[in-house]
């Protein structure tokens, strides 16, 4: 895209329309970081990857899920996910609205949903994990929305693991968010509850350290467990 038909754009400005538009939380990551750290340097699933053009920042956009949907207890239940599939339904539509109002501004853009896999990577094997085109949980810590969980999910102070995440990338010269500390400190009470909820259905709370809390091999967690 020609440089003379971009108008002035700046990183508030994104954010604010996609809080608008109406994503919960929003944040956006350095596409060349993301590039140089991929989750995982033998299958790396970077932006560069996707498209060579627009990959310099990533938007990473939060829906929360309900949370009537977790009070139905049947893990199956078809009312559990008509819920949570309306939420990636509206944050679909709230980036596509973000992709249209980029691109009225002179940056094209692209989305990058939850759910696309490369079907060339495919071998034949039904029961085979098949893994999106980059991983949205680490850009959203990139992005500055929350942190990892011991399973590599998403935790967020404000909705804990309960959110649904796209992307929108776009080559823009907008200053990318600061990574959350992984320390309890930063989150008094909700994110030390995300945390928690986490585990306590399977880990007695004596054997798991909050993230970011590492041991050395012989020594006691912060919590008091042997490692």
């Amino acid at each position: 895209m020609v440089a003379v038909y971009r108008q002035p754009l700046t990183a508030d400005a994104i954010k604010n329309c996609a809080r608008e538009l109406g994503a919960d939380l929003v944040g956006i990551a350095d596409g060349e970081a993301m590039n140089l750290n991929p989750p995982d340097p033998k299958d790396p699933r970077r932006p560069i990857d996707v498209t060579e053009h627009d990959y310099k920042r990533v938007i990473v956009l939060a829906k929360r899920l309900s949370s009537g949907a977790t009070r139905i207890i049947p893990w199956g239940d078809r009312t559990k996910f008509y819920n949570d599939e309306l939420a990636l339904s509206g944050l679909e539509e709230v980036s596509l609205e973000l992709v249209f109002w980029l691109e009225d501004l002179g940056y094209p853009a692209i989305i990058i949903p939850p759910t696309h896999v490369d079907p060339w990577r495919y071998r034949d094997d039904p029961n085979a994990h098949m893994t999106t085109l980059i991983s949205l949980p680490h850009a959203a810590v990139e992005a500055g929305l929350g942190t990892l969980g011991l399973n590599q999910q998403l935790l967020t102070p404000e909705f804990g693991p309960r959110v649904i995440l796209t992307a929108v990338m776009a080559s823009l010269e907008v200053e990318p968010d600061p990574q959350q500390l992984q320390h309890s400190e930063q989150f008094p009470g909700s994110y030390l509850c995300a945390f928690k909820h986490s585990v306590s259905m399977s880990t007695p709370a004596t054997d798991v350290a909050p993230p970011g809390i590492r041991d050395e091999p012989g020594q006691r967690s912060a919590a008091g467990a042997s490692r």
